[in-house]
């Protein structure tokens, strides 16, 4: 890349461009008042670091990294949540860059591994964590829980 990749910790005021990333990341728009909401109180989390790769002045990417004690580890574990790189600045090296950030803050806080999850229909995902190191090691299973909703009292 000829023009120069900086990276820095998230803060509040990246609300508008960290929304754009989660959006694109999963290719759907969320309720922003949720997700502002959500942000703030990530953010207030001592266990919970984003970090943002700017190109040019633009937020192109970013990593959420969570700090968790695992009782099956015996260890800490670094749980990498979120990795997204907008297409304009990918085939560049930042989804690296921020991976190795979020492995290196994994290290110096004593972490036994990092680990992540990705959708089994990201298979170019699956490929650039490979190319990374990352091994396929577990199945990870999901459920839907139904949301209880607060009677309509205007009804």
């Amino acid at each position: 890349m000829s023009v120069s990749l900086e990276f820095r910790p998230a803060t509040l005021a990246d609300s508008d461009a960290v929304y754009a990333l989660i959006c694109e990341l999963k290719q759907a728009e969320f309720n922003r008042q949720a997700f502002n909401v959500g942000f703030t109180a990530n953010l207030a989390e001592r266990n919970l670091h984003y970090q943002l790769a700017v190109l040019s002045g633009e937020v192109v990417g970013m990593i959420g990294l969570h700090m968790q004690f695992h009782l099956h580890h015996v260890n800490w574990v670094g749980e990498i949540q979120e990795l997204v790189v907008m297409p304009q600045a990918r085939g560049h090296g930042v989804g690296s860059k921020l991976l190795a950030w979020a492995e290196e803050q994994a290290r110096l806080a004593g972490a036994e591994l990092t680990e992540l999850s990705t959708s089994a229909k990201r298979l170019d995902a699956h490929r650039f964590y490979q190319r990374e190191g990352y091994q396929h090691t577990h199945f990870r299973f999901t459920k839907a829980v139904e949301i209880p909703h607060e009677p309509d009292t205007n009804a």
